[in-house]
């Protein structure tokens, strides 16, 4: 009888120094586990955390459990290696160490072993689960900066000089990347990509994939025919091919540059390029894809485009606001699936929004020759001229362009922009001129509007965006030229 009120009384202590409350927590030494080590060949790399009970009473952990099955990871949180744990006990006030091991091997494809391997480490007390995130470097590769993450700012500056990025294994880029008094030349065949994750401050929560150029940088992207740069995101399943807002992009600070960009493909980002005040950029032979939201955005800047592609975008192929002076040449925008202007023109910018009772004007200076500008919506180009038509701040000038306008003809807004194009064609939806856009394939169908359509240019390169050579004295018009198939 003794021996069982003893037993009573012990086993009544026991369960009375656990606490089932579903308000009790766990609290870790870190949010982010990462394993910085850039393997050459297949290796095994382990790091700990601490697991920290604050509460007065003990905690029991449920389950301790990898996020995937087939996981490059392996815990140790009770003596031996394991994919999930259960009933692990954390006394009062104390602590407990997890050992985190992962095995790399960098020459597997980069579909089977990423450029950053991520993985959530989850913990359940009580029915409600927390977890660590477990990041590791799954290719021999460039990383920047080396041993941060996202979340962090990594600063490229260099005096004034140049750096070039001529290693031949990929670059690939955490959180935001600032190039400033500095200028950085990525040459031709390079790989790029950015690794963008959601971070947040106290305000907001971001994509921080970024590459900012200050006001004292400069990007040069030189790129050929034969090794045209590649910049976007790191994940390069096929499901992530063709995928948007992976990466937030690349911006041009105001008064920054010049800048230019040759045979580049960008890709998959949120924000193709945007170009701030100020700025001068320059493009020849590049692709922007795949965007979020606009594919190219243009605020009181200078842009040069020729034989340039911008396709598969959220927002506006190109968005060109707040005046500027541009000029497109054998330019293809393509803005199929939504019902959004391939192309926005516009000389404003509103210092109040939403009520926009300080609005600012610039003149704005533009023209399209030799190009496609098509998408969807029946209207393709909307224009907006806040000084009501003021003599100088909306000049435009469309020649030997196919393109696709409706609403912009009506009595109030421009009814003469057709007679005043240069040889533009006003084309349906169902006639043809690409290949296959669901595919992406921005070539022209053989039996497309824009072949030999456009007029010879002086001063023009002859090649077109995939470096075939163009028609002497009918070259057809947008970024591709027609060839026949092989």
């Amino acid at each position: 009888m003794l021996l069982f009120i003893g037993s009573f009384f012990i086993t009544s202590c026991d369960r009375e120094e656990f606490t089932d409350s579903p308000d009790a927590e766990i609290t870790f030494s870190l949010d982010t586990l990462r394993f910085d080590t850039v393997f050459t060949e297949r290796g095994t790399i382990t790091r700990f955390l601490k697991v920290f009970n604050p509460n007065d009473k003990a905690v029991r952990i449920s389950e301790i459990q990898l996020e995937n099955q087939q996981s490059f990871f392996r815990f140790n949180a009770d003596g031996l290696p394991q994919e999930e744990a259960r009933d692990i006990v954390i006394w009062a006030k104390d602590s407990i160490y997890v050992f985190v091991e992962a095995t790399i091997d960098p020459d597997q494809s980069v579909s089977a072993s990423p450029f950053v391997i991520e993985e959530k480490l989850n913990f359940t007390v009580n029915g409600n689960t927390s977890s660590v995130l477990l990041e590791a470097y799954g290719q021999n590769a460039n990383y920047v900066p080396f041993k941060e993450a996202t979340g962090n700012i990594a600063l490229l500056s260099c005096n004034g000089g140049t750096v070039v990025w001529d290693d031949p294994k990929p670059y690939v880029i955490f959180g935001v990347l600032v190039i400033d008094d500095c200028t950085l030349i990525i040459p031709e065949g390079a790989r790029i990509h950015v690794h963008g994750g959601f971070a947040r401050d106290e305000d907001f929560i971001y994509n921080d994939g970024l590459i900012f150029v200050g006001a004292n940088g400069r990007l040069i992207s030189e790129g050929t025919a034969a090794d045209p740069v590649s910049i976007q995101g790191d994940r390069l399943e096929p499901g992530f091919a063709n995928q948007s807002g992976q990466w937030a992009g690349i911006r041009l600070s105001a008064g920054s540059g010049p800048h230019s960009f040759k045979y580049t493909e960008i890709k998959n980002s949120i924000v193709g390029i945007r170009a701030d005040s100020a700025t001068t950029l320059n493009l020849e032979q590049v692709s922007i894809l795949n965007t979020a939201g606009p594919g190219l955005l243009g605020i009181h800047n200078s842009i040069t485009a020729v034989n340039t592609l911008i396709a598969n975008n959220g927002g506006n192929s190109a968005q060109l606001i707040y005046g500027g002076n541009h000029s497109f040449h054998y330019t293809t925008l393509s803005n199929f699936g939504n019902q959004i202007e391939a192309l926005r023109i516009d000389n404003f910018l509103c210092y109040d929004p939403p009520n926009c009772d300080d609005v600012r004007a610039n003149p704005m200076q533009v023209s399209f020759v030799n190009s496609i500008i098509a998408g969807s919506g029946r209207d393709q180009i909307q224009i907006i001229d806040v000084t009501q038509e003021n003599s100088g701040f909306m000049n435009f000038e469309f020649d030997h362009t196919l393109l696709r306008v409706f609403q912009l003809l009506r009595q109030d807004r421009y009814e003469n922009f057709l007679e005043d194009c240069n040889n533009c064609l006003n084309f349906e939806l169902f006639e043809p001129v690409f290949k296959s856009v669901p595919d992406n394939d921005y070539r022209l169908d053989s039996l497309s509007l824009a072949r030999a359509f456009a007029r010879p240019i002086p001063n023009i390169t002859t090649i077109d965006l995939q470096g075939h050579p163009r028609d002497s004295e009918q070259p057809d018009a947008g970024a591709i030229e027609w060839k026949p198939e092989e």
